[in-house]
């Protein structure tokens, strides 16, 4: 019997190790986006019809809902852009007071120059009429993941990001490698945040 105790009792220890190491590596890629985002220009204004900045998202666009993506429409004065990427991502999951993940919830890429916003529920017929690609989220699907906190207020940034030129991949690419991919041929971004609870 305390042979059992002891065994459970390393792997409460190990799991807990786990998640604080979980936490940590979470929190320094957020915060090396967030130093990252300090050298680009701020030059694209993101908003959505279906929630305000900085206001609830609908639920409609959650996993109560019918899960849709919400509208996008964002205004850029770079005349040069050649393409357009939006990602979204929560960084509060699990839970905003303790997160050890940081959950990509959409990967859209090369979106045309001509191309400014994003209707509700866009499909993947519609975006293909767009010209633009979708990448892999956090999950591997290729699709928008509608919010799904399990606990507390989560905080979804939508970022909208300008591009010289179309990204080219061998394979279908997934949040960090469009991010890679992007370095360096950056115009612009903007971003806008809704919340779910």
């Amino acid at each position: 019997m305390r042979i059992i105790t002891r065994i459970l009792f390393g792997l409460i220890v190990l799991f807990g190790l786990f998640m604080i190491v979980m936490h940590f590596r979470a929190k320094s890629q957020h915060e090396d986006e967030e130093a990252y985002l300090t050298t680009l220009r701020k030059s694209i204004t993101v908003s959505s019809g279906s929630f305000p900045p900085n206001g609830d998202m609908p639920v409609n666009c959650s996993c109560r809902g019918s899960g849709v993506s919400p509208a996008l429409a964002w205004e850029s004065n770079q005349a040069d852009a050649e393409a357009y990427v939006v990602l979204v991502t929560d960084y509060d999951v699990p839970t905003p007071t303790f997160p050890i993940f940081n959950l990509s919830h959409w990967v859209l890429y090369n979106l045309p120059a001509s191309v400014r916003s994003l209707p509700e529920a866009l499909t993947t017929e519609q975006l293909q009429l767009l010209g633009g690609k979708i990448g892999k989220s956090s999950t591997g699907n290729l699709k928008f993941i509608a919010p799904c906190p399990p606990a507390g207020r989560h905080a979804y940034v939508f970022r909208v990001y300008a591009l010289d030129e179309a990204l080219s991949f061998t394979d279908v690419p997934n949040k960090q490698q469009v991010i890679d991919a992007m370095k360096g041929h950056i115009l612009g971004y903007g971003e806008l945040t809704g919340y779910f609870e």
